[in-house]
């Protein structure tokens, strides 16, 4: 297959964009001091991919249950090739293992990700938990962070990601406050803790469902301290949003008929404006302009603009 090959395998990789999947998975063996292992995966490179998974699947079963990096590299091959059943059982098995790797957390977040893509979100919430706090897996007696030393070089650098995800699964379950309190516990954290990239700053929230009524309460009692709050809160949301998609609610209980009320609303709006927001009637609203809305703010008329969307 020769280059062709090379350039297939690159276009999988999505996290590290340029660094070929098979190329990345040699470099991580040769860190582990596994340097045969690398030889055989840099020739995969040129081979089949029928070659490359038999490699993968040979390493990942001789490996010990402990071990997790070859379990963790033939779950990433599935997956590249949308097979997320087979993907799923090997992110498992790496996420349980024990040997304190690299691959341990994000095999987690990854088994997270799948678990959520099929509704599976209270499973999930438990692996987003250990990849994001570094917990002991399911079914553990008691629960306590890795040592520091077994903490993934790039742990702090991950986080961000990871919070996302979780919050939005949070979400998917109807925990809206539950949700919002983590992201502060997580912004918090990165306040204390900047990675080395640039901050992202975002002034715009695009928020729906559940998020528009959350929001509501939130200003519901006047007062200079609920409107910073829920300042902040519009700002964690605007930072999620941007970066996280958020599965729609399986249950949405008390907040059934506002999964199509789309709020946008600015992290500087105005006391005046959140006052406003307090007091609309989305249910009035939805009832006489219909099932789907725009709502945002009109600097000009000083007053909530809604507009019906047509689908």
């Amino acid at each position: 297959m020769g280059q062709q090959g090379v350039d297939h395998f690159a276009s999988w990789e999505r996290d590290r964009p340029g660094v070929p999947f098979l190329t990345d998975c040699a470099a991580r063996l040769r860190a582990l001091g596994r340097e045969a292992d690398a030889e055989a995966v840099k020739l995969l490179t040129e081979g089949s991919l029928a070659e490359a998974e038999t490699w993968f699947r040979a390493a990942a079963e001789q490996e010990p249950e402990a071990e997790s990096p070859s379990k963790f590299m033939l779950a990433g091959f599935l997956d590249r090739h949308g097979r997320d059943g087979d993907a799923e059982g090997w992110y498992r098995r790496a996420a349980l293992a024990t040997d304190g790797s690299y691959d341990v957390l994000p095999a987690a977040e990854r088994l997270g990700d799948l678990l959520s893509a099929r509704r599976a979100y209270e499973e999930a919430e438990t692996w987003y938990c250990r990849a994001y706090y570094g917990d002991d897996p399911p079914g553990s007696v008691e629960r306590r962070p890795l040592e520091e030393r077994f903490r993934p070089i790039d742990f702090a650098y991950r986080q961000p990601g990871v919070a996302h995800k979780r919050a939005a699964n949070l979400l998917a379950m109807g925990k809206v406050a539950d949700a919002d309190a983590f992201l502060a516990e997580a912004e918090d954290y990165q306040r204390r803790n900047p990675s080395r990239g640039l901050a992202e700053v975002v002034t715009t929230a695009v928020l729906t469902g559940a998020l528009v009524p959350f929001l509501q309460t939130m200003v519901s009692k006047a007062g200079e301290d609920s409107y910073q709050a829920a300042r902040a809160m519009i700002h964690r949301w605007a930072t999620m949003l941007r970066r996280s998609p958020v599965p729609p609610p399986e249950s949405p209980g008390e907040q059934t008929g506002m999964e199509g009320v789309v709020l946008r609303i600015s992290a500087h709006v105005s006391n005046d404006a959140l006052r406003q927001l307090a007091d609309l009637d989305f249910t009035v609203i939805r009832q006489t302009m219909g099932d789907a809305v725009e709502v945002s703010w009109d600097e000009s008329s000083q007053e909530w603009k809604i507009t019906p969307v047509h689908r």
